[in-house]
């Protein structure tokens, strides 16, 4: 693998995580919705769209190979919006 397709797995990864958590945000609202089949049923679709629309991404920049610090770009990612959207939610509330 070059350098350059590192340098791109790896910052697709960051903001992948980031978007992941976007989108747990948004599954949030289905959560906690009233009905248990809805719940289980939109975590379910949620959990497999991001997977599966990761994997073809990350198929299409690099054969689908996987190596750790891919793993921890996306938690860098998710932790860094989480953070983000804290910040930004003190400032709303004042």
């Amino acid at each position: 693998m070059t350098l350059d397709l590192q340098i791109v797995t790896l910052v697709f990864s960051f903001f992948f995580g980031a978007f992941f958590s976007l989108f747990l945000r948004l599954n949030y609202k289905i959560i906690y919705h009233n009905s248990k089949f809805i719940k289980l049923l939109g975590s379910f679709l949620v959990v497999i769209i991001t997977i599966l629309s990761y994997f073809i991404v990350l198929q299409k920049l690099d054969n689908a190979i996987f190596h750790p610090y891919h793993l921890l770009l996306l938690i860098l990612g998710f932790i860094c919006m989480h953070t983000l959207e804290q910040k930004i939610a003190k400032r709303l509330k004042k």
